[in-house]
């Protein structure tokens, strides 16, 4: 199923490594508007635990986003409603299916077929597809420019990313089927799950980007990720503290429950926006890449409504990181 321009495929000498995986085929694509300058960006889409490609083409507004902004989106299945994340999830993981190498020549196939600037190349995933994602970018970070993970742990131990690439990061603070700081063991999903900050932190390794615990680092934002003016207010999680000053800024994420406050304090339906308060936190790093987090704290686990209070522009704010960012080289013809 394909939406949006369709230019006509190139042709090619033989069934390439996506063709002979035997899935997926046909894909849902869409295309951006005729006339969009070549070659486009690629957000490879990247769905729930027990869904299909039919979740994030439905409900996450890539669409509406490849509309906008000049991309392709494409949203395969993982077999089983389910990926090789490492240690999650299910058949995909019981069965030890490849997919990191399904989704390199997915990518292959696409940049074949279409004019797909290889360079710019993104993976979004929600769960157990943001699980994925981690993987991917551990094992060929240098082919992406960057991943976006909402709800959304890190399942493998091993990750050496081979270049910086840019990451982005949603999470709920009320999430109980991935808690923001993990758990030993989760019987739903039989694995132990990582925290965020420690998910996070070999590609922030990679992108000499140091945590984010300096004045600064630690701003209020609208739901559209607007800064904040002036103070705050907002329900921090328990087992999490956020300290922010007058000016609405702040250090970091403790251990401990509280609130976000500061003098002449505003409750979040005071805000600008779609009426949420967002903790966003980044550090400068020493390459191009950007690392940034934020944590919706009355959130659980899913992708943030769309419309309505306390709902959060995801696909957007979302974009606006990944857009500038480049790989740092294109994957390899499959």
């Amino acid at each position: 199923m394909v939406s949006g321009a369709t230019p006509t495929p190139t042709a090619t000498a033989g069934p390439d490594a996506f063709e002979r995986s035997g899935r997926g085929v046909p894909l849902r694509i869409t295309l951006p508007p005729p006339g969009t300058p070549e070659p486009y960006p690629l957000i490879v889409a990247l769905h729930s635990l027990h869904y299909d490609g039919t979740d994030p083409k439905a409900n996450w507004d890539l669409d509406g986003l490849a509309q906008a902004a000049g991309l392709a989106v494409v949203y395969p299945d993982g077999i089983g409603k389910a990926w090789n994340a490492g240690t999650c999830c299910d058949v995909a993981s019981a069965r030890n299916i490849d997919d990191v190498g399904y989704l390199r020549a997915l990518i292959a196939h696409l940049s074949a077929n279409y004019p797909i600037d290889r360079a710019r190349v993104s993976l979004v995933g929600l769960s157990n597809g943001g699980m994925l994602a981690y993987r991917y970018a551990c094992e060929h970070g240098d082919e992406i420019a960057g991943i976006a993970v909402v709800s959304a742990s890190r399942q493998v131990a091993r990750c050496q990313p081979a270049a910086p690439l840019t990451l982005v990061v949603v999470h709920g603070g009320a999430d109980q089927h991935v808690p923001y700081q993990g758990t030993p063991w989760s019987p739903v999903l039989n694995t132990a799950i990582t925290p965020v900050e420690q998910s996070m932190a070999p590609i922030r390794a990679q992108d000499g980007c140091p945590p984010p615990n300096a004045p600064g680092d630690t701003v209020l934002t609208d739901g559209y990720g607007v800064p904040l003016n002036g103070s705050q207010s907002a329900a921090v999680p328990d087992g999490l503290s956020v300290s922010v000053d007058a000016t609405g800024h702040g250090g970091g994420i403790a251990g401990a429950a509280g609130t976000v406050t500061g003098p002449g304090s505003v409750p979040p339906s005071g805000s600008t926006g779609t009426g949420l308060t967002v903790i966003r936190r980044e550090a400068a790093c020493t390459t191009s890449a950007r690392v940034v987090e934020y944590l919706i704290p009355t959130m659980g686990h899913g992708w943030p409504p769309r419309t309505g209070t306390g709902s959060f522009a995801t696909a957007g704010v979302l974009w606006n990181l990944l857009a500038p960012a480049r790989s740092a080289r294109p994957g390899p013809r499959m």
